[in-house]
C-alpha cells in the first residue's frame, strides 16, 4: 500500500505528458487545475508544447514549490495567442482575476496604465486604461506612471487631431465642437475628414507608440518645409509644434538601463522665470517604474542649481518619500545633473550615494537618463505655464475693440450652467485677471430655486446671487455661455440691481448649419451677442480675442462639469 500513491502519480504524470505532447507549437497561456477544478497555477509560454512537456517529463523538479504544484495537477487547459506579448498580457489578466495559490502576486495590486486603440472601429480614439482585455483592440505600454500615460495620450490626440469625445457624444453630435475650432480635432464626428484619412492618422499614432516615430517626424518636417516655402507660416508653425511634441513623447518612453540591475533615482529640474519643477525617475532593476513630479514653490531665478537640487533631494527623501517606506526597493544611488550643495552632508543625511553623470563609467547612459528626467520636468512646467499664464495686453485690447468696450477688461467673469434634464443643476463662475485665470476667485453654485431644465432661469438665479453681494469687486466684463436668452437674463438682473459700468455679452459656440441639400458641411464661427445689437458678431479663430474668450468660456464649462460630476458621484456613491 505504501508504494501505491507514487505509482498512481506516475501514471497520472504519463497521462499528462501525453496530453502535453499533443499540444500546439504556439504561444499561449496554460491553466493547471486540481481534482476540484480549482486553478492552481497560470503561466505563459512562447511555445506551449515545450513548456508543458518540461513540467511532466522530469521525475522530480529542482524547485519544491513547482513539484508540490505538479503533484496536485489533475488536468490543464491552454489558451492560444498570436504572440508571446499577448500571452504575457493575458497571463497577468487571468492571475489578477483568479489569484491562483501557486502564482507570485504583488501585495500592492496596482496595474500599470496602458493606452488602447480600438482599431476595428471607423473612427477610434486613444484611450487610457488599466485593464488589458482580449477584445481585438491594440494596447501599448505599460507606462511607468498614470501621469506619463495621460500626457502621451493628450499629446498624440492633439498632434494627430483625434477625437476626444465619448462614443455616445460622437454618435449623436450634429456640429463640430470647440476643439475643432481650436485646431485640436479633425471634426470626424460631422464628416470633415474621411475614414481613410482618419485611419492614416491612427497609423502614425501607432508608429509613435511602437517607438517608430522617426518616420513620422521626417514626414512632418517635409510638410513643414513645404508650408514654409509657400509662405504658409502658421501651418508651418503647427508642424513645428507637432515635431517638438513627438520628440518629447519619444524621449519620455526611452528611460531604460539595459543590462543593469541597479536601483537608482534620476532627478531632472526645469525652471523658467519664477517657476521651477522637479521630476524624479524611479528606476528599479534597470527599468523605469514611476515618474514623480514636484513643483518647487517660492523659487527665485537667482538660486543656483546646486542649491535647488539640494533642497529637492533633502525634502523628497526626508519628508515626502522616506527611504524606509519605499516598497519598490530603496535606490542604491541618485543620479543628478550636477553636484548639489553640500553633497557630503546630504549623502550622510539620506544614506544614499549621489552621483553625477560626468563621473560615471557609463557616461552615455547616464546622460540619456538625465535627458529623459529633464524632458519630463520641462514638459510638466510647460503644461503648468499654459494653464496659468495670461493672454497678454494685446488680447485684452482686441477684446475691447471687438466688443466696443469703454476700457480694458482687466477683470472678466464667465458663468456656465451644467445639468442633465434639470437634475443636479449647478453653475460655475471663473475669473480672469489681466487675461490670466485667478483660481482663488472661482466659485461653484448649486441651483436652489429652479426646477426642471430651464437654463435661462438658472442663469438668472446665479447672476442674482453673485451681484447681490456688494462686498465683492465688480468685473469689467461678464461673459455668459449662451446666446440671446442667457444674455437677456443677465441684462435683466443688472437692471434690477442697478448695476452700472459692467459690460455683459453672450458667447455662443460654433454650430453646423443645417442645410441637407448642401454638398459640404458648413459650420458657423463662434458668435458674440451684445446687448442692443441685433445680429451677433462672429469671433474669428486664431485671433488673440478668440483665444482669450474661448479659454475663459471653456474653463467655466470645465469647472461646472467637474462640480456636476462630484454631486452625481456622491449621490451614486461613485468615485470620479
Amino acid at each position: 500500500m505504501k508504494n501505491q500513491a507514487p505509482k498512481l502519480w506516475d501514471e497520472q504524470r504519463l497521462f499528462l505528458l501525453e496530453q502535453a505532447r499533443a499540444s500546439k507549437m504556439a504561444p499561449g497561456v496554460y491553466l493547471m487545475k486540481d481534482s476540484g477544478d480549482e486553478i492552481l497555477y497560470i503561466g505563459k509560454a512562447k511555445i506551449l508544447k515545450n513548456r508543458l512537456i518540461s513540467y511532466f517529463q522530469s521525475t522530480v523538479h529542482e524547485i519544491p514549490r513547482i513539484e508540490m504544484m505538479i503533484r496536485r495537477v489533475e488536468r490543464f487547459e491552454v489558451i492560444l495567442t498570436l504572440t508571446e506579448a499577448e500571452a504575457l498580457i493575458l497571463e497577468a489578466t487571468l492571475v489578477k482575476k483568479y489569484q491562483p495559490k501557486f502564482n507570485i502576486r504583488l501585495k500592492d495590486d496596482k496595474a500599470y496604465p496602458y493606452l488602447k486603440i480600438r482599431t476595428q472601429e471607423p473612427f477610434p480614439r486613444l484611450e487610457w486604461t488599466r485593464k488589458v482585455l482580449l477584445d481585438g483592440a491594440e494596447y501599448f505600454g505599460p507606462f511607468p506612471s498614470s501621469w506619463s500615460a495621460r500626457q502621451v495620450l493628450q499629446l498624440l490626440t492633439e498632434v494627430f487631431q483625434l477625437r476626444d469625445c465619448s462614443d455616445n457624444v460622437f454618435r449623436y453630435r450634429s456640429r463640430a465642437c470647440i476643439l475643432h475650432q481650436m485646431g485640436r480635432c479633425s471634426g470626424s464626428c460631422v464628416g470633415l475628414v474621411s475614414q481613410k484619412q482618419y485611419h492614416e492618422a491612427i497609423r502614425r499614432v501607432i508608429q509613435v507608440l511602437e517607438g517608430r516615430s522617426d518616420e513620422v517626424i521626417q514626414i512632418l518636417k517635409k510638410s513643414m518645409q513645404e508650408a514654409s516655402s509657400l509662405e504658409e507660416y502658421e501651418r508651418a508653425g503647427s508642424y513645428r509644434d507637432q515635431i517638438q511634441n513627438l520628440e518629447i513623447v519619444t524621449q519620455t518612453q526611452g528611460a531604460v538601463d539595459p543590462g543593469s540591475q541597479r536601483n537608482r533615482d534620476v532627478i531632472g529640474i526645469a525652471f523658467h522665470e519664477s517657476q521651477a519643477h522637479g521630476a524624479i525617475l524611479r528606476i528599479r532593476l534597470g527599468k523605469m517604474v514611476a515618474v514623480e513630479h514636484y513643483d518647487l514653490q517660492n523659487f527665485d531665478s537667482s538660486f543656483p542649481v546646486s542649491k535647488l537640487l539640494s533642497d529637492l533631494i533633502s525634502q523628497y527623501y526626508l519628508l515626502f518619500k522616506p527611504l524606509s517606506e519605499d516598497f519598490e526597493g530603496s535606490p542604491l544611488e541618485i543620479l543628478v545633473p550636477e553636484a548639489p550643495h553640500e553633497i557630503e552632508v546630504l549623502e550622510q543625511a539620506i544614506g544614499v550615494v549621489i552621483k553625477i553623470a560626468e563621473t560615471e563609467t557609463d557616461k552615455e547612459m547616464s546622460r540619456q537618463l538625465l535627458s529623459v528626467a529633464h524632458a519630463n520636468a520641462e514638459y510638466a512646467l510647460e503644461q503648468k505655464k499654459t494653464k496659468t499664464q495670461g493672454h497678454g495686453l494685446e488680447a485684452l485690447e482686441e477684446v475691447q475693440e471687438k466688443l466696443q468696450l469703454q476700457g480694458l477688461p482687466h477683470r472678466i467673469e464667465c458663468f456656465d450652467i451644467s445639468n442633465i434634464q434639470g437634475k443636479d443643476a449647478v453653475a460655475s463662475r471663473v475669473v480672469f485677471i489681466d487675461g490670466a485665470p485667478e483660481k482663488s476667485l472661482y466659485r461653484r453654485y448649486k441651483i436652489k430655486t429652479v426646477e426642471g431644465a430651464n437654463d435661462f432661469a438658472m442663469m438668472r438665479e446665479v447672476l442674482g446671487r453673485r451681484f447681490s453681494r456688494s462686498e465683492e469687486r465688480l468685473p469689467d466684463l461678464v461673459v455668459v455661455d449662451g446666446g440671446k436668452g442667457q444674455l437677456a437674463q443677465a441684462v435683466a438682473i443688472f437692471e434690477e440691481l442697478s448695476i452700472q459700468g459692467v459690460d455683459v455679452v453672450g458667447l455662443a459656440k460654433a454650430r453646423v448649419e443645417k442645410d441637407f441639400q448642401a454638398k459640404e458641411i458648413r459650420s458657423s464661427q463662434e458668435r458674440i451677442f451684445i446687448s442692443g445689437v441685433k445680429d451677433p458678431k462672429p469671433l474669428l479663430p486664431h485671433t488673440k480675442a478668440f483665444n482669450l474668450l474661448t479659454h475663459i468660456r471653456d474653463e467655466a464649462h470645465r469647472f461646472a462639469i467637474h462640480y456636476h460630476r462630484v454631486l452625481r458621484s456622491k449621490k451614486a456613491n461613485i468615485s470620479y
